[in-house]
């Protein structure tokens, strides 16, 4: 399946003139955004920012970093009239917020450029884990799920009920915010320890999630989109490092773990699949996994993961299409220049 990608895009190059006369524009947050805030492990460096460029400087004759929302908004109105197409990568965000991804998609539709990957759509619903997991469990996919209970602040929290339903380890995070940021893992955990752990969580976000801690392997599978269609790429362990066995956002660094591609059953590769469709996530999207040995438990997915290097992500992409470290976001770009041309069928 996946080799039928790259003959795909083999055959719509050849003949093609690169670069084309277009812009490519890739939308951070750079080191600037925030200060002492948990986001600065998804802000991005400049080695960073040059890999993301050099991966596709020879497919546009314009490639340019923008380093904040503000700064996209500026680049709009500097070039209102335009006359050249404009292919955007954004990984820029708000701080907080289910919507805190969706601005730079939004202003892509509304100016009509051509957004590379999540729509404000699939933006806004990927912030929201609580719809997400929701709309799963209503299409019988609640048996893939880490058992999860949802907490606003208009609730009381049943440390009878959560420790019946999720036992004594336990993990909590925002709703809103990707794997790693404020998430706390409690074990052995008294009442008063729980209580407060989500009380001071919902007082900084209004909500948050507990799963239960599933002590296991964590695997990351890669949903990439080509002609409408769902592919499964090579799936990932990630093996921790240092002896930790799960990150928070203060050691989610690389020297932290190591990514190794791995095998698992197809019908978990197929029901990721299903489930982009589903949620109507025509986009790059990455499922995230624990197994303990004798299952597997969907406990986050994100339908705009980072890309770089040293992600899952793009391992997964380099395993199954025998590309380099660039060849992701490639065919996220051939992908959009083909949407403008007649269907590869």
């Amino acid at each position: 399946m996946e080799r039928n990608i790259l003959k795909d895009f083999f055959e719509y190059m050849k003949g093609k003139r690169y670069p084309i006369d277009a812009y490519f524009l890739f939308v951070h947050n750079d080191y600037n955004t925030y200060s002492d805030d948990p986001h600065l492990e998804e802000c991005f460096d400049i080695e960073e920012t040059h890999e993301i460029l050099d991966s596709v400087s020879d497919i546009f004759s314009t490639v340019s970093a923008i380093g904040s929302e503000k700064d996209f908004l500026e680049w709009i109105y500097i070039h209102e009239n335009i006359n050249k197409n404009v292919y955007v990568y954004t990984m820029a965000q708000n701080v907080n917020g289910f919507g805190r991804r969706t601005l730079i998609p939004a202003l892509c539709q509304y100016c009509g450029f051509y957004n590379l990957n999540a729509d404000a759509y699939m933006s806004a619903i990927g912030c929201n884990k609580e719809t997400m997991f929701k709309l799963l469990i209503a299409n019988n996919y609640g048996s893939l799920l880490a058992p999860t209970i949802f907490i606003n602040s208009s609730q009381l929290i049943n440390t009878r009920d959560i420790y019946s339903k999720l036992g004594d380890q336990i993990v909590l995070k925002p709703i809103c915010e990707s794997c790693c940021i404020d998430v706390l893992v409690l074990k052995n955990y008294t009442e008063k320890e729980l209580i407060l752990s989500a009380t001071q969580l919902i007082e900084k976000y209004g909500h948050l999630m507990i799963q239960k801690y599933i002590l296991g392997s964590e695997i990351g599978i890669t949903i990439f989109c080509h002609n409408n269609r769902m592919h499964a790429l090579t799936p990932i362990e990630i093996q921790f490092s240092n002896g930790k066995n799960h990150l928070t956002h203060a050691d989610s660094y690389y020297e932290n773990f190591k990514l190794v591609p791995c095998e698992i059953p197809s019908e978990i590769l197929s029901a990721c699949e299903n489930m982009s469709y589903l949620l109507n996530f025509y986009c790059t999207t990455r499922y995230d996994f624990r197994y303990n040995g004798t299952g597997f438990f969907l406990f986050d997915l994100s339908p705009n993961p980072t890309i770089n290097g040293y992600t899952s992500s793009n391992l997964a992409a380099q395993c199954s299409l025998k590309c380099d470290h660039r060849g992701i976001l490639r065919l996220m770009a051939y992908e959009k220049i083909a949407s403008l041309e007649p269907s590869f069928d």
